[in-house]
């Protein structure tokens, strides 16, 4: 038995991820994955540590005629051992094929939660024009029926899939141990996903790159506010197409690296980003508030195609500032 394949049996004997045993060792975990997959060799300091922390002898570790680990007397393994679940391999193909199957439901809610102010934004703007025969508060009205409507489509495709994975939410960080052949299978099938997902990055790059050139182009040729809402509406619409790529690309990718124990979060830094994700929420409705109070009270419903572009700005400032505290906390 090499190395390898020691340094993996003992990690999971012990019931430790490649992140927990790579902080022992004040390693990366990419270095910890190297020496598992045998592409690289930890140092001497390196391997007589890993022998204190599984409580073997470096010769166990060193010799590969030596098979079975000489345990050293007075360190015992991990009680917790035999309660962790076993992932086999039907299990895990289970696991990959329902995320595939609601991949596609997950990119169109997706699309439907970034687009749903689109058609409040058009139709306030075509109202705004003196020559429109649309009165501006039906165009509103209508303009929010959409948008509800959307958030409530996408909020409720989002909740079936939570509740159709939930089973398997425990791969996410909860320790598992995956039985023979799995691991090989998913390095696999991940590495086969790469002619997929390079494609879908590169579009999706290009889409949010190029997708305030309208709105820059409009406002420097001095175009009118229906033009500039308009490009507007075009931003969200590319914004919203690369961000479905971006969520097939994360999902597919991301239940891979849950069975190979990748990157993975605890349930602290998953409880953080539902709390963000829901501080999210709140900003885009004070806004779209601001937009309402403006457009009923003052009659300023062309500051369409300035408020949701600023507001797009500040929002990744909005974000910083929460992490910043979130993370003092």
């Amino acid at each position: 038995m090499i190395l390898a394949d020691k340094i993996i049996n003992e990690r999971k004997k012990n019931g430790w991820s490649q992140e927990e045993l790579a902080e022992m060792l004040s390693v990366s975990r990419q270095s910890v994955s190297k020496w598992e997959g045998a592409q690289a060799v930890p140092d001497l300091n390196k391997i007589i540590k890993m022998a204190e922390i599984f409580g073997v002898s470096t010769d166990y570790l060193l010799k590969d005629e030596i098979e079975i680990s000489d345990r050293i007397e007075g360190i015992e393994e991990s009680e917790n051992n035999n309660n962790i679940r076993k992932v086999s391999l039907e299990e895990a193909t289970k696991y990959i094929n329902l995320i595939k199957k609601n991949t596609p439901s997950a990119v169109i809610a997706t699309i439907l939660l970034t687009l749903c102010p689109v058609a409040l934004i058009q139709l306030s703007g075509i109202a705004s024009n003196p020559n429109s025969l649309l009165p501006v508060n039906i165009a509103v009205l209508i303009g929010l029926i959409i948008l509800f409507i959307s958030v409530a489509v996408g909020s409720v495709i989002w909740i079936g899939i939570e509740l159709k994975e939930k089973e398997f939410k425990y791969l996410a960080y909860e320790e598992f141990e995956t039985l023979y052949g799995v691991d090989g299978m998913i390095k696999e099938k991940k590495k086969a996903f790469d002619i997929k997902r390079i494609p879908c990055l590169f579009i999706s790059v290009v889409l949010f790159v190029l997708s305030p050139i309208g709105v820059i182009t409009a406002a420097l040729l001095n175009a009118s506010a229906l033009t500039v809402i308009t490009m507007v509406s075009l931003l969200l619409i590319m914004v919203a197409i690369g961000s479905g790529l971006i969520i097939y690309i994360y999902r597919i990718d991301r239940s891979y690296d849950n069975l190979l124990k990748e990157g993975r979060v605890s349930k602290e830094q998953k409880k953080a980003k539902k709390v963000k994700s829901r501080l999210g929420g709140i900003y885009w409705c004070i806004v779209v508030a601001i937009y309402l109070i403006l457009g009923n009270l003052f009659d300023l419903w062309y500051l369409s195609g300035v408020i949701f572009p600023v507001a797009g700005v500040l929002f990744a400032a909005y974000i910083g500032i929460v992490k910043i505290f979130s993370d003092k906390d």
